[in-house]
């Protein structure tokens, strides 16, 4: 354990314990905390009594604070991905993963102001890059069946909420009500509209698979658009970009992102009349960009462990290596045969990479057959080269972390757009 991060819980737990939700740890609000007064942000719970100047005074006395630009300053100094020095905006990360919004919305200068992340090894991949271990579960949270335990109120105001919500079916003739209709308040994305309700963000941005689209026949995607226009009054703006044509990353992952501004629910870019005082009339889709990168620019030249390597004793081996010719592409073994892929590009990640078989990923490198590493997924993804898995991560869950994850220049590039228009 980071000894700077050690300090800040074993200082903080005992008073954070009675502002911890359900289904969360105190370090998560301990992390919390201290973010918050190094950018001078709301605490978590602040509205329930959490006190910046009891918060001081247990770092001060566990000697972990002495004052606010050395505490500032050492907070940096222990964190892999630091927001700018100055913020020009603040945002909330929900079904955080692995960071790849945050990535996104701190390079377009805003700070995270609160993370939630129900996954525990994605959690500690998320403390490992950003020094924040995410809220838990966001339905213990935004939690309105009981409210002795919700902990709406508590979540710090923000000018931007974002999250990737798992996608989960129903149906339009169930859910008349929408927003408030009590069958729709188990599933995710319900959680997500009420925090919208409750915070009144200037704006959000949601990401999706691509079917998201047609989804229970459609159904899915109609509720959404009802319970942001009518329920909430914000607008709604969906569409689809591509990592390759969008994000000049070589893998082919199509993804729906869907933003709205607060009261524009009237306003929609297919509007005749635009209107210079309108946020949504002045936002701009994302072009297509000159596609210039390289599967070779992702991969790594030297050998890797022997563990990726397919040896010449697996079943699949005479296929592959017969097969197998170019090092200049991403293959993929496909039950019976083996598939280029001709395009140059790296098919869509996907959460079970790990798992081995069919669809997986493969190359051919000076050394061998193999699968990509996690660290070339997360390249896969547009993170960084800097961004790391803690030391005792098992693969299984590296793969899976890395294919569920977002392409950062993508959302950089949707996150750089709608900070114009906040103020």
């Amino acid at each position: 354990m980071n000894p700077f991060f050690s300090c800040i819980e074993n200082a903080l737990h005992d008073y954070a314990v009675d502002f911890t939700p359900e289904g969360s740890e105190p370090k998560a609000v301990a992390h919390q905390w201290v973010h918050a007064i190094a950018y001078n942000h709301e605490l978590f719970a602040q509205s329930k009594g959490a006190d910046k100047t009891k918060v001081i005074k247990h770092l001060k006395q566990a000697k972990c604070y002495t004052n606010a630009k050395a505490f500032k300053q050492q907070l940096r100094e222990n964190i892999n991905f630091n927001p700018v020095e100055k913020p020009k905006f603040t945002f909330i990360d929900l079904f955080a993963g692995i960071g790849g919004m945050r990535l996104g919305f701190e390079s377009a200068g805003g700070a995270c102001v609160f993370s939630s992340e129900f996954e525990k090894n994605a959690q500690a991949t998320y403390f490992e890059n950003y020094g924040e271990f995410p809220f838990g579960d966001i339905t213990k949270i935004a939690n309105e069946d009981n409210e002795s335990t919700n902990w709406l109120d508590a979540i710090p105001e923000h000018d931007i909420l974002i999250g990737g919500f798992p996608c989960q079916a129903f149906s339009i003739a169930g859910y008349r009500q929408g927003f408030n209709d009590e069958k729709g308040r188990g599933n995710l994305f319900f959680r997500m509209a009420e925090i919208i309700e409750a915070k009144q963000p200037k704006a959000f941005l949601f990401e999706n698979v691509k079917n998201l689209v047609g989804h229970d026949n459609g159904n899915t995607m109609k509720v959404i658009k009802k319970t942001i226009v009518e329920d909430l009054g914000y607008s709604f703006i969906p569409f689809v970009l591509n990592a390759c044509t969008h994000g000049n990353i070589p893998q082919n992952r199509e993804r729906i992102y869907i933003i709205g501004f607060k009261n524009e629910a009237s306003y929609d870019l297919s509007d005749k009349e635009k209107l210079d005082n309108i946020k949504t009339h002045q936002f701009q889709i994302p072009a297509q960009t000159d596609f210039t990168a390289k599967i070779s620019d992702v991969l790594h030249d030297k050998e890797q462990e022997d563990r990726f390597y397919y040896n010449e004793n697996h079943q699949y081996y005479p296929e592959l290596d017969k097969t197998m010719k170019s090092t200049e592409t991403v293959y993929q073994w496909r039950r019976v045969y083996v598939r280029e892929n001709k395009s140059n590009l790296c098919p869509t990640l996907t959460a079970n990479m790990g798992t081995g078989g069919h669809n997986v990923p493969l190359i051919r490198d000076n050394y061998g057959i193999r699968k990509l590493t996690p660290e070339e997924c997360t390249g896969f993804q547009g993170f960084p080269k800097e961004f790391y898995y803690p030391n005792d991560m098992a693969m299984s869950h590296r793969y899976k972390q890395a294919g569920n994850s977002v392409v950062v220049p993508v959302v950089r590039r949707i996150a750089k757009e709608i900070a114009k228009y906040i103020k």
